[in-house]
């Protein structure tokens, strides 16, 4: 990425030097795409929701170098989609039918959407991410990453798809927030849908270092426009990976996807944020930048986790960098039932009801059946 160095006395912004967002975590290795990976993708019909995102948009490239058949790019963002199709084709014309303005909250248009297309592989990144927005508009993190997914799944399930993987958040172990239960539950979704002729798997990762809306896009407009940095706290730390390694690991984990397994992938050890902060001043030769703490914000929690170990257990797989989770309770045999019941509560209850009707979805809750909630005012 590119950082800039503060304004000048004619108010414009300076480029001072390139950042690499690797080098900010102690350097990654090289992406490097197994066999498997390459049998998998090659000569492939490919659909990706959320294919103008960053993780998306990554996965996209990468696919493309493993000569599929064809890659569908699905988004709601036109903008998002004219820039991947630049990327990968170099123009934008945006007339060709791989290229897919499409909204997964719509059910019948995925439906047609996947019934046209007949993908043999679907990576479904599509979603809404920023946790502090989700905490105050739950019902949108519900109708996105929950009903989305939901559609999604169904409509790659009807319409013969061979494998579906679902891009999930650390923040869906033992969730605290808002987007932590709507990736959770998404999650759930998925490993609903084990057992039938479609393999399903789930791939949760942490933070992804650069990517758009990011730590990291926040702290070099701060840093370059002479602005105080603000951080939760001085002891926060979270998972990071750069966005091409996240998305090489997660075409691995597809490799391995059978019956709604979860897979995280190795992080390496988490990264205190205030210490990413001294490395980018450092790097960019920006001394005495200000630092204001804000403290947690509702949901947040001071320490990540990628499992949660009461209701999770942990398996190796043939791959060092990837661990298998399996949940320690059954999906709940009704739970797709009761998932249309949750959308059907979005705008009739108020948000508290709707957050705890969406907890009593997960196989391990023990409060109230989110049944019960339909009468309620």
């Amino acid at each position: 990425m590119t950082a800039v160095a503060p304004r000048n006395s004619a108010g414009t912004v300076q480029q001072l030097s390139s950042v690499n967002a690797g080098d900010l975590l102690g350097g990654r290795p090289d992406v490097v795409h197994s066999r498997e990976a390459r049998l998998l993708v090659g000569a492939r019909r490919i659909l990706v929701t959320g294919a103008g995102g960053s993780i998306g948009s990554e996965l996209v490239r990468q696919l493309w170098q493993l000569s599929p058949a064809s890659i569908h790019l699905v988004d709601h963002d036109e903008s998002a989609l004219h820039a991947v199709q630049l990327d990968l084709h170099g123009h934008g014309l945006l007339d060709d039918d791989t290229v897919v303005l499409g909204d997964i909250r719509q059910a019948d248009a995925m439906r047609e959407l996947m019934a046209r297309v007949r993908p043999h592989i679907v990576f479904h990144a599509a979603a809404h991410k920023h946790l502090p927005l989700l905490q105050r508009y739950p019902a949108q993190g519900v109708l996105s990453n929950v009903i989305g997914t939901a559609n999604v799944v169904r409509a790659a399930a009807e319409a013969g798809v061979d494998r579906f993987i679902f891009v999930s958040t650390d923040k869906a172990a033992r969730p605290t927030s808002v987007l932590g239960l709507t990736k959770r539950l998404g999650e759930v979704i998925v490993q609903a849908y084990a057992g039938g002729s479609m393999r399903v798997g789930s791939v949760r990762f942490g933070n992804v270092i650069g990517s758009r809306g990011s730590f990291l896009h926040s702290l070099a407009w701060q840093v370059g426009n002479g602005r105080p940095v603000t951080l939760t706290s001085p002891d926060v730390t979270r998972f990071f990976m750069t966005i091409p390694q996240a998305s090489s690991l997660v075409i691995e984990a597809a490799t391995m996807a059978t019956a709604g397994e979860t897979y995280i992938l190795d992080m390496g050890q988490p990264v205190r944020i205030a210490d990413l902060v001294d490395r980018y001043v450092a790097a960019v030769q920006a001394p005495g930048v200000e630092i204001t703490y804000t403290g947690l914000r509702e949901g947040e929690k001071l320490h990540e986790e990628l499992l949660d170990e009461k209701t999770e257990q942990r398996e190796s797989t043939a791959d060092p960098r990837i661990w298998c989770v399996r949940p320690r309770t059954a999906v709940r045999p009704d739970l797709l039932r009761r998932v249309e019941e949750l959308g059907s509560l979005v705008g009739t209850v108020e948000s508290e009801l709707l957050v705890a009707a969406m907890s009593n979805l997960l196989p391990d809750a023990e409060s109230e059946d989110a049944s019960s909630l339909e009468t309620r005012p």
